[in-house]
């Protein structure tokens, strides 16, 4: 018996940040900005909300997919371990080797809080394994998520169409 697949997408999103900016010497004031950046969807919901908190909350992480905050290297890294390949860079993945799918969109640190998966490739199947949030300094905490846990499985085939072009384009860019 199989089960069941869902549809990859990625599409344009927008999420606003406050930021402090320098207004003088000493004087710093908070200034909102949008950052543009493409988001993971799946079956046609953003991620962002397929993990929102019970209570109907939902994250302010974002992708560094198209993103103009990223460095296209590690939007490229960061495109590769979704796709299941080495990385050059091992800050790109947490210690445990599970995959960040959404970052800070301040920094795109690690150590802030990302939504993870371990990222199975197998055969024709590709799944994103016990999406959680984790910090890089602390190990993974299942039971304390406040969330139910979820996996998603998707056609390999039509995984591979929405990301490999994302990385051609990041590795070109």
């Amino acid at each position: 018996m199989s089960r069941r697949t869902s549809l990859l997408g990625a599409r344009t999103d927008v999420v606003s940040t406050v930021v402090e900016e320098g207004v003088g010497w000493f004087r710093t004031k908070p200034v909102s900005r949008e950052l543009h950046y493409l988001e993971w969807t799946i079956d046609g919901v953003p991620l962002r909300q397929v993990v929102a908190w019970p209570e109907g909350q939902v994250a302010s992480e974002v992708t560094p997919i198209q993103n103009a905050s990223a460095d296209r290297m590690y939007e490229a890294d960061y495109l590769r371990a979704v796709l299941g390949e080495p990385v050059a860079r091992d800050w790109t993945v947490m210690p445990d080797g599970r995959v960040p799918l959404l970052v800070c969109s301040a920094d795109f640190d690690l150590g802030c809080r990302a939504l993870t998966a371990e990222v199975a490739v197998d055969g024709d199947r590709v799944e994103w394994r016990d999406l959680a949030w984790q910090c890089d300094d602390e190990p993974l905490d299942l039971a304390g998520q406040g969330m139910p846990i979820i996996t998603v499985a998707f056609e390999r085939k039509q995984y591979d169409d929405v990301v490999r072009p994302l990385l051609a384009a990041a590795v070109n860019a």
